[in-house]
């Protein structure tokens, strides 16, 4: 299932994401990377980032971004049962990532492997896909997973060991107008799992209410919410979170400081901008209630200090968050 859900699907206009997010339990330092590939337009090129997050020393917060040719054909193209996926530098496979880019005095290389073989998680319905146009769609054939390899920045070697993960991908022609994000796996004495989105796109000249699917793992289940909205829950570096089902509710909050942050330009097709503020060291504090007869009763706090991987995305680049990714060279690994 991994395998057929990481497949390119943009077609000819849009274009396929795929993205994998950690955090090193032994240091903290939090990684990102994600690899772009468009559709088969003559001028395509295809992109590849690479960003890490220091807790203890802002200084060494940083990210990279190299952009070249897109004309490598994928695995996907020789076998369409096989996955793979190339850019600059880099390639992700089912179930491995790996590369090297070299910018501003910073040089990271990583060579990654995570496990597979869990059902896939689509965190947006088909109809509420839908409702907001359905124009971009996130699936994530790793929803919560672990991670193993090595990763070397400027010299500084990180060996990681089972680390909370999430792959995703994402595929289509136009990204939401804003959006907020989040993946927790790895919460202080508790083996739950949070996923969250929400997000407004554009339909035509009007833009839709806020869109938010969140989904919990408790004890074994996902617990999944659905809610739309005119107003939003989240601002830069905060998401407040309050949501409800006929059977569960869920609050609490998501955070990152901008020192934790990085903001990265992401063009789309038509030329616009969307400023993603990333950070894979936030932190998280959710409550899961299930209605009792009485009323709802508490059955899960999952608490998170940087160890969350989250992101604040709109039209408007945030003056406070100064860190931005540079453009970088690939590297032979």
């Amino acid at each position: 299932m991994t395998e057929k859900d990481n497949l390119p699907q943009a077609g000819r206009r849009g274009e396929d994401v795929w993205y994998l997010t950690l955090t090193d339990p032994d240091s903290g330092t939090g990684f990102w990377v994600r690899l772009t590939r468009p559709g088969a337009a003559r001028d395509a090129h295809a992109s590849v980032a690479f960003c890490a997050f220091d807790p203890t020393e802002p200084g060494r917060t940083f990210g990279l971004r190299a952009t070249g040719s897109a004309a490598t054909p994928d695995a996907a193209e020789r076998d369409p049962e096989a996955f793979e996926a190339r850019g600059p530098g880099a390639v992700f496979r089912s179930g491995h990532s790996s590369g090297a880019l070299a910018s501003g005095g910073h040089m990271a290389e990583w060579a990654l492997d995570w496990a597979t073989g869990e059902p896939t998680v689509r965190p947006v319905s088909p109809a509420l896909s839908r409702a907001g146009g359905g124009r971009t769609t996130l699936t994530l054939p790793n929803p919560s997973t672990t991670t193993t390899g090595r990763v070397v920045i400027d010299g500084r070697t990180f060996d990681i060991r089972d680390a909370a993960a999430q792959q995703g991908h994402l595929c289509g022609t136009e990204p939401a107008q804003r959006w907020a994000w989040a993946h927790c796996g790895d919460f202080r004495g508790d083996r739950g799992a949070l996923l969250a989105l929400t997000a407004q796109v554009r339909r035509g000249p009007f833009l839709t209410p806020y869109i938010t699917s969140i989904a919990v793992a408790h004890r074994g289940r996902w617990i999944r919410f659905r809610k739309i909205s005119p107003m939003r829950d989240f601002g830069l570096g905060t998401w407040r979170i309050d949501v409800a089902s006929r059977t569960h509710r869920l609050t609490g909050r998501i955070e990152a400081p901008t020192h934790a942050l990085i903001r990265m330009p992401l063009r789309d097709r038509r030329g616009g901008v969307r400023h993603c503020h990333n950070s894979e060291i936030a932190s998280s504090r959710v409550v899961l209630f299930e209605r009792r007869p009485g009323g709802f009763q508490q059955v899960a706090l999952l608490e998170s200090r940087g160890t969350t991987h989250a992101e604040w995305a709109g039209r408007t680049p945030a003056g406070a968050v100064p860190r931005v990714v540079a453009d970088a060279e690939a590297m032979p690994a």
